[in-house]
């Protein structure tokens, strides 16, 4: 039997008369384009703040879009993929119970959930070329086993369409490795040198390098615990300072917090930093934008070089 394999427009035309609003979902924002970062952001900008998991969990079928706030975003979400109106939000069918007798689904776990450990402290530095993306990031961690034998830390980091080379810098190594591209996440196991004891820290450091500069101009943590300390610091070009740069911070539900927005003055030596202490559950990140002579210099050193 052969199936028939139809090109991502053609598809996305049949999903939006069929559906299910998942799958349509999915097909519109490849044919579309635009990491769920960038979507993220246009949404935020057009005063309908929606979480980047939100997202994700719209487009896998895990989750749906119900509350007010949700649906409203939903209504921008189609404008922002070009889309007629209502276009998704009739696939999505009566809205499902609520109260007492819904029974609350826990979200799928995955087969290398490493429970056990609560993150206590973190330390990102991001590398910043003169185009204005990200070039890598090293992380620093402590980590703090609640029961005995736990042996990993589950690094799982949304990349978009890039494809970073994880390495394992100090008190750890790089076990299985998994990249899920519909959604862009990295799934990968760090290894500790020892399983630890109950109450036992340890303090690891690895770094992600991309192949590329990435196109995105921010860089977030998403929390689901409360992390006792987080400190973010962006490095750019002596020679390519961004003409602003933001820090940010959303609740669980995505949207931003009052007060969470600040510009982040640039040192001499070109880091731009921030700090937060008991954070989450939540995100927390900063984002910059170039000058316009910095972009265009970058495409034609880019263009010179091949």
């Amino acid at each position: 039997m052969m199936l028939a394999i139809y090109p991502p427009r053609e598809e996305l035309a049949d999903l939006l008369v069929t559906g299910p609003f998942a799958d349509a979902l999915r097909v519109a924002i490849q044919v579309r384009g635009l990491s769920l970062e960038r979507l993220q952001h246009r949404l935020r900008v057009r005063g309908a703040p929606i979480s980047v998991t939100a997202l994700s969990y719209w487009q896998s079928g895990r989750r749906r879009p119900e509350r007010p706030e949700s649906l409203r975003a939903l209504a921008h979400l189609e404008d922002v993929l070009g889309l007629p109106d209502t276009a998704l939000s009739r696939l999505l069918g009566p809205p499902r119970p609520r109260g007492r007798s819904r029974r609350r689904e826990a979200p799928p776990r995955s087969p290398w959930d490493g429970s056990g450990l609560v993150l206590t402290a973190q330390h990102d530095r991001v590398d910043v070329a003169s185009c204005g993306g990200v070039r890598g990031i090293r992380t620093r961690q402590v980590v703090q086993a609640t029961a005995a034998g736990v042996d990993r830390w589950i690094l799982c980091q949304e990349t978009g369409s890039a494809q970073p080379a994880v390495t394992a810098i100090r008190s750890c190594r790089v076990g299985r490795v998994a990249r899920e591209r519909t959604n862009g996440v990295l799934v990968a196991e760090l290894m500790f040198e020892e399983p630890l004891s109950p109450d036992e820290s340890v303090a690891i450091e690895y770094e992600l390098i991309y192949p590329s500069p990435t196109a995105e101009h921010t860089h977030f943590r998403r929390f689901g615990e409360r992390v006792h300390d987080y400190v973010l610091e962006i490095k750019f070009p002596l020679d390519a300072p961004p003409v602003s740069c933001e820090r940010f911070a959303t609740g669980p539900a995505g949207a931003e917090m009052s007060g969470g927005a600040r510009q982040e003055p640039v040192d001499a030596w070109g880091y731009a930093h921030t700090a937060a202490l008991d954070f989450g559950p939540g995100l927390y990140g900063m984002r910059w934008s170039m000058p316009v002579t910095a972009a265009v210099n970058a495409t034609r050193s880019s263009t010179n070089g091949k």
